[in-house]
C-alpha cells in the first residue's frame, strides 16, 4: 500500500511538472507584437524579423534546426522533422507572426531537453534578437539608471548640473537642486555626455525653465501633431542658462537644448550635437525594458534634428569649429559658460 502511494505521488509530481512546462505562454513576445501593432512608427518586415529570430534556436540547442521556404517552416531535432508550420501570407500581420513564433517556440521547448525550464531565457534571447532587427535605436535592455553630477561654484554663485541621461526622476532632482540655491546667478547645463533618455522626462526638464511657451511637438504612428507647452513659471526666474553640447548629445538631450535655445532661454556652447529626433518609448517587460521607436519630435520652430543636429551659438571645437571633434579641454567650455552668465546676470 505504501509503495502504491509513493508511486501515485511520483506520478502526480511528474504530471504537474509536465503541465507547468507546457503552460509557458511567452507573454513578453506577445507584448512586443502588441506594441509593434499599436505604437511602432517605422516600417518593418515582420516576416524577416520573426524568421531570423527563430533561426537562433540552435544557439540554445545545437540539435535544433529551423528552416523555411516561401510558404512553410520546418523544425528539426537531431535531423528528425518534429514540426511543420504554415507561414502567414500577410507579411505585416503582427497577430499571425506572433502565433507562428510562439507555436515554434512551444514545440521546441517541449521536445528539447536543453530548453526544458529555460523558456524565459529563450524568450528573452528571441525578444532581444527581434528588437535589434527593428532599427538602430530600438532594443531590449536592463532597467535604466541615470546619474546627476551637481556642483555649486560659490565664488561665482553659479550652479552646474550634468545628467548622464533623462530617465525617470531626473527632472525632479534638477528642480530640487535649483530651488535649494535660490540666490544663484545662473545655471550651466552640461549635456555633452548625455545620450538621451525618456521623451517625457526631457519635456518635464525643459518645462522647468520655460514659461507657457512651446517645448516641442511630436508625430507618432497616426501622423497627428501633438504640441507640448510649458506650464506657467520659470524656476530660475529668467536667470541666464548656458547649455554645453557635443557630438554625443542626442535625442532627449537635444530636445531640451533645442527648446531652451529656440525660446531664447539659453545659449548653446560647444560643438554640433548627434542629430537624433526619434522618440524611444519604454515598455516594462518583466525584468527588462523594451526601448521602441514610437514617434519623432520637432523643435518649437518645426525643425527635425535628424542627422544635422543642433549647432551652438558659441563653438568651441578645434580652431573654434562647430563640427570638428569636441574640444579636449572641458574646462574651456565651462569657463566660457561662466563668463557668459556673469555678463548676462542682472
Amino acid at each position: 500500500m505504501k509503495m502504491k502511494k509513493t508511486a501515485f505521488f511520483l506520478l502526480l509530481f511528474f504530471l504537474l511538472n509536465a503541465v507547468n512546462a507546457s503552460a509557458y505562454e511567452f507573454t513578453k513576445i506577445n507584448r512586443l507584437f502588441s506594441v509593434l501593432e499599436n505604437d511602432y512608427v517605422n516600417e518593418t518586415n515582420l516576416k524577416n524579423i520573426a524568421l531570423t529570430s527563430l533561426k537562433t534556436l540552435s544557439d540554445f540547442d545545437e540539435n535544433l534546426r529551423f528552416y523555411n521556404n516561401d510558404s512553410q517552416a520546418f523544425l528539426y531535432e537531431n535531423n528528425n522533422l518534429i514540426g511543420i508550420f504554415e507561414l502567414p501570407r500577410e507579411n505585416q500581420n503582427p497577430v499571425l507572426w506572433q502565433e507562428l513564433l510562439t507555436s515554434v517556440l512551444t514545440t521546441s521547448a517541449r521536445r528539447s531537453d536543453k530548453l526544458g525550464g529555460r523558456e524565459s531565457e529563450l524568450e528573452t534571447r528571441i525578444l532581444k534578437t527581434m528588437a535589434d532587427n527593428l532599427d538602430i535605436y530600438s532594443r531590449i535592455d536592463d532597467l535604466p539608471s541615470a546619474e546627476l553630477d551637481i556642483r555649486y561654484d560659490k565664488r561665482n554663485n553659479i550652479l552646474y548640473v550634468r545628467p548622464t541621461a533623462f530617465f525617470e526622476g531626473i527632472s525632479q532632482k534638477i528642480q530640487t537642486v535649483v530651488t535649494a540655491f535660490p540666490h544663484n546667478s545662473g545655471l550651466i547645463f552640461d549635456l555633452r555626455e548625455c545620450r538621451g533618455g525618456s521623451f517625457n522626462e526631457a519635456l518635464r526638464t525643459a518645462d522647468l525653465f520655460l514659461d507657457s511657451t512651446i517645448i516641442a511637438y511630436s508625430q507618432g504612428k497616426d501622423n497627428q501633431k501633438r504640441y507640448y507647452t510649458a506650464t506657467p513659471g520659470d524656476i530660475l526666474k529668467g536667470k541666464p542658462i548656458a547649455v554645453l553640447t557635443g557630438r554625443i548629445t542626442a535625442s532627449a538631450a537635444e530636445l531640451v537644448a533645442a527648446a531652451l535655445s529656440e525660446q531664447s532661454r539659453a545659449t548653446l556652447i560647444g560643438t554640433r550635437t548627434y542629430g537624433k529626433n526619434s522618440i524611444q518609448s519604454t515598455y516594462r517587460i518583466k525584468d527588462r525594458i523594451l526601448f521602441l521607436t514610437s514617434g519623432h519630435f520637432y523643435t518649437p520652430s518645426g525643425k527635425s534634428l535628424e542627422k544635422d543636429g543642433l549647432t551652438p551659438q558659441i563653438c568651441t571645437g578645434i580652431n573654434n569649429s562647430c563640427i570638428s571633434p569636441d574640444s579636449t579641454n572641458s574646462a574651456k567650455d565651462i569657463q566660457i559658460a561662466i563668463n557668459l552668465i556673469k555678463k548676462n546676470f542682472g
